[in-house]
Formats: C-alpha cells, structure tokens, sequence
C-alpha cells in the first residue's frame, strides 16, 4: 500500500461524490470509502497524507470523517456494505467528543453521501 494508492482513491471518490457527472453510484463509492480507510490504516504515513485534496473540493481528513458520520446512521447492520464502511473508517478515526459541524467540508461530505443514499433508498 502506499500514498499514491491513497491520493489516487480520494481523486477517485471527490470527483464522483462532488459532482454532476460523476459515473459511480452509492454502492461503488462505499466500496471506494472502505478501500481508502483500509489503505490509510495499512500504510506508513507521515504529514503529508493530511494534505491530500488541498486542490479538491475536501481533503482527506475531511472526507473520513464526513463518511464516518454519514455510515454511522445510514447502514443496514453487520452484515452491510455501509458497515464495513464504518468500521474501516473507525480504524482510522475515533470521534471521542466531537460532532459533526454543519459549517465545514465535513459536513459537505456527510450531505452528498446523505443524498447518495436516499436517493438509491427511493428508487
């Protein structure tokens, strides 16, 4: 694993979640989510993996935990895509005391994965 697998997975996953003409769907994104957190908990980093996405719509730290929360109340149990999601986000962050702030790129994330979702939820 390696930091350029990382920087490729959250090119790969900004430019399907932020925009109008991106070609994966909720499920292809989760599984992308899931690879990036397990690739980040099995890589030696340094600093500069935070820096990741500086010439994006978020950056990396903002796009765990974003996910983290979004998984956190749209999964279907144990057994779900959205789960193994979150426990691979959970292996790189823990939010302790902290809460999802509506004014942050966090929270961009959190709403674009939210939108994701309802609307495969409603098909």
């Amino acid at each position: 694993m390696s930091t350029k697998q990382i920087e490729r997975l959250h090119k790969l996953i900004d430019r399907n979640l932020m925009s109008i003409n991106g070609t994966l769907d909720y499920d292809r994104i989760t599984q992308a989510i899931t690879l990036l957190a397990d690739t980040v908990a099995n890589t030696e980093t340094d600093e500069f993996i935070w820096s990741i996405g500086e010439s994006g719509h978020f950056h990396l730290d903002s796009l765990i935990v974003g996910a983290y929360w979004h998984y956190s109340e749209w999964h279907g149990g144990q057994s779900s895509p959205e789960y193994a999601a979150l426990s691979s986000l959970g292996g790189v962050f823990s939010p302790n005391m902290s809460i999802l702030e509506v004014d942050s790129s966090e929270y961009d994330v959190y709403s674009q994965l939210n939108d994701l979702a309802e609307a495969k939820h409603n098909v």
